[in-house]
């Protein structure tokens, strides 16, 4: 009996070293250590320090409508569905974005370029015109310290961080949550879309570069009837410092 009891207590405790082993399996980081303001300011460094991105904005949800310009002189109210883009340091930014004039599903792709303060719009497969897309938008205000993400991370209250998470992309994230000032995120939105007031955000960040992955901003008071969930951003980043060239038109 004494030896029976002796090999039960072995193997339990050999049983316990196991489960221990497993539940501290991972990256090895203690969630409770996990500081979300500093993870933060990690994370706002990191993508500053960046040469290169590129940045897909999809919007889902309550429509928003915004007004562009479709000559040098006139303007068109169109929904926005989705701007993809490339970023080059310091104030270089190329991305095309596609629309729907309102009450129809025909989409258009605009391209759109801004060289520091000078933006160009194109209607492919016409050429580029000088004309502002977005007034007084500079593409250095992504990465600059009052401007951009840092704007964006560093106005959130109400922080929470959620836990460790994997994307749909299979990325490693840690995820926070947290109020915005809207005002803070357009400059993240590719100068085309404004937000005012303040927004639940969730900030996804890579675990092993600390880049931001993906941002998800709601608007909340944009529902509708016909749209019952508000209008929302869902902001990916991704191609940091990869080889990416821009050319700007010609005079």
């Amino acid at each position: 009996m004494i030896r029976r009891g002796l090999a039960i207590l072995i193997v339990l405790g050999v049983l316990s070293a196991l489960l221990a082993a497993c539940q501290g399996s991972g990256d090895g980081e203690d969630e409770e250590a996990i500081d979300p303001l500093a993870l933060l300011q990690e994370t706002a460094d990191a993508v500053r320090a960046a040469q290169t991105f590129r940045i897909d904005v999809v919007h889902s949800g309550a429509k928003y409508y915004a007004d562009i310009l479709i000559t040098e002189t006139i303007e068109a109210t169109v929904a926005f569905n989705r701007a993809t883009g490339d970023y080059v340091a310091p104030d270089l930014l190329q991305a095309t974005v596609q629309v729907a004039l309102p009450d129809s599903r025909i989409t258009q792709d605009i391209g759109i370029l801004s060289n520091g303060p000078r933006q160009y719009v194109r209607f492919p497969p016409a050429p580029w015109f000088e004309a502002d897309f977005a007034p007084g938008f500079n593409p250095e205000a992504l990465i600059a310290e009052e401007s951009g993400f840092q704007a964006a991370l560093a106005s959130l209250t109400d922080l929470q961080y959620v836990g460790q998470e994997s994307l749909d992309t299979g990325e490693p994230v840690y995820h926070l949550s947290g109020i915005a000032d809207g005002v803070a995120v357009t400059d993240l939105l590719v100068g085309v879309i404004e937000i005012e007031g303040t927004v639940p955000i969730d900030v996804y960040i890579h675990r092993e570069t600390r880049y931001p992955a993906r941002l998800v901003v709601r608007q909340p008071g944009t529902e509708t009837e016909e749209e019952p969930e508000p209008t929302m951003w869902t902001i990916e980043v991704y191609d940091y410092n990869a080889a990416i060239e821009i050319t700007p038109p010609e005079e």
